[in-house]
């Protein structure tokens, strides 16, 4: 974990070359700062960066750095024969079959996969698919939005959601990515909290929902209805009873997508609903650990045309895919879009399958020892600090038949940052907060400052961003910041002896980084001012 770059500025020309063409091919969000790092504090280079971010976005790690780097070794070798696009075909397939294989769905009937250069864009490529089955309204219920993503709501209604799109063109946001399928298409919004930041009840939302649908399909439209798998916080909504209810009783006027963007998910779950029909959207970027922005969407036979290969996106598609990304068989789909490439997606795809696949390498039993630690251990840690207050901190399931979608470990912890005068911190000054928690602030330390204190400030800690959870009762909005755990963290406190001999060890060693961070924290507290000169 220490064999890592430390700044962007320091990097050979070489790494800065295989740095720069992994944060290519997306949208402003994957962009560099003057400290090397995007809006997410991720960094398309390794570095030394301690991982409880995954459920915003992941720093690449060695590994995956170094099977990008491979990847684009084996592209280029393999372009000087038979040309770059027929090259760039090869990976994509590579990188397709390869993800098929380790979620254990590449013998599902008629499964097909495309890569998408973010977990957004694949909503939008989502509803074309939902559009297929006839003409006539569409009505995409969005649950969760806040929580899911920013740009959801405008994806999810064929709209650009952002100023600069994988394609490289400038666009603006809430223009059509194509004005037929804009037109036909509604947005709702279902919010999973009220207003003071607190899960509604299952019985609540899922009434909603169903009310929703009843309307929607009682007014001619097709109702297409997200399942988040996990929102930013951790919720799960609706209940699957209630959805598989909706598919029994209106048949394809209810489109089902399971939004399991966060990828905390079990691959049992994830088979079974790919088998139900059900359309699912996963990144490598976030749980997994590969780099920022490595989207997919998983789609079963019944949401596609009978005939694929004649099936042709429209033209505005060409803003987000290339031919690589999409199945050999498409070909008409294919054939029509720009003929190019997006090298960065396919680089960081590439990082992604290696964290995958040394995630389900490491023995199953040391990965749930790692998960059952980090959801007990996390909200004790962090509870000592009079600063942090968690919220909705789930019971720990052990039933194994648990309804909680494709998942029942508790990864994500989220919690109210306050400053030591008690005020609660806002978005501007939490965003401030994450930055420092990803530098090393020791500079700043007075004199005598005691070496636990010291160790804590010099380590870079890789957090969620903040997300607007409701409001306050000053009427302000209530954000919060979050602490993760992610695929690439619990590999190598599984398998990595140079963290602790022992698995054992291993665990102290995360107890201790999570006590860092709690010192980190109280330490930025009483010394903002300073750190602000």
């Amino acid at each position: 974990m220490n064999d890592a770059f430390h700044r962007y500025d320091q990097l050979s020309d070489a790494d800065r070359a295989l740095a720069d063409l992994l944060h290519s091919g997306s949208d402003e969000r994957s962009m560099l700062s003057a400290d090397g790092l995007n809006k997410y504090c991720g960094a398309p280079y390794p570095r030394p960066v301690v991982a409880f971010g995954s459920c915003t976005a992941s720093t690449i790690t060695m590994r995956g750095w170094l099977a990008a780097r491979r990847a684009l070794k084996e592209l280029d070798e393999r372009a000087a024969d038979i040309g770059q696009l027929a090259a760039a075909d090869e990976l994509g397939r590579r990188i397709r079959r390869k993800l098929s294989h380790l979620l254990e769905v590449d013998d599902v009937d008629g499964l097909a996969v495309v890569l998408t250069p973010s977990g957004s864009d694949a909503e939008t490529i989502a509803l074309y698919f939902a559009a297929l089955a006839g003409d006539g309204p569409l009505v995409n219920i969005v649950v969760g939005a806040r929580e899911v993503g920013s740009g959801t709501v405008l994806a999810a209604g064929c709209r650009y959601f952002s100023e600069r799109v994988p394609s490289g063109l400038d666009k603006e946001p809430g223009t059509p990515v194509d004005e037929a399928l804009a037109a036909r298409t509604q947005v709702i919004q279902v919010k999973i909290r009220n207003d003071q930041a607190n899960e509604r009840s299952p019985d609540e939302l899922d009434a909603e929902i169903q009310a929703l649908v009843a309307d929607a399909v009682g007014r001619g439209a097709r109702a297409i209805v997200h399942i988040v798998a996990h929102s930013k916080t951790g919720v799960h909504a609706p209940r699957l009873d209630t959805m598989n209810t909706l598919v029994s009783r209106y048949g394809d006027r209810v489109v089902p997508i399971i939004d399991a963007a966060q990828g905390r998910f079990s691959r049992r779950g994830l088979r079974d609903y790919i088998s139900r029909g059900y359309m699912v959207i996963m990144t490598g970027s976030k749980f997994y650990g590969g780099p920022s922005f490595s989207g997919c969407l998983l789609l079963p036979r019944r949401v596609l045309p009978q005939n694929s290969a004649d099936m042709v996106f429209p033209a505005g598609f060409s803003d987000y895919l290339t031919p690589a990304q999409l199945p050999d068989a498409w070909s008409a789909a294919r054939a029509a879009l720009e003929q190019k490439l997006n090298l960065g997606l396919l680089l960081r795809w590439s990082a992604a399958i290696a964290e995958i696949d040394a995630y389900y390498e490491a023995p199953g039993q040391s990965r749930y020892r790692v998960l059952r630690f980090f959801e007990a251990q996390t909200p004790i840690i962090l509870g000592r600090s009079p600063l942090l207050e968690l919220i909705n901190v789930p019971v720990p399931v052990f039933d194994d038949t648990s309804e909680r979608l494709l998942e029942s470990k508790t990864t994500v912890f989220s919690f109210r940052v306050k400053a030591r005068a008690g005020r609660q911190l806002d978005q501007p000054t939490l965003a401030r907060w994450v930055r420092w928690m990803n530098q090393d602030i020791s500079a700043a330390a007075p004199p005598a400052t005691p070496d636990h204190i010291l160790a804590a400030t010099r380590t870079c800690f890789q957090l969620g961003q903040a997300v607007h959870v409701g409001e306050q009762s000053s009427g302000e909005h209530d954000h919060v910041i979050r602490v993760a755990i992610g695929g690439d963290l619990i590999t190598n406190i599984s398998t990595d002896t140079a963290l602790g001999a022992s698995l054992d060890n291993r665990l102290a060693w995360l107890s201790s980084k999570l006590e860092q961070l709690r010192i980190k924290i109280e330490y930025i507290a009483d010394h903002e001012a300073l750190l602000q000169c």
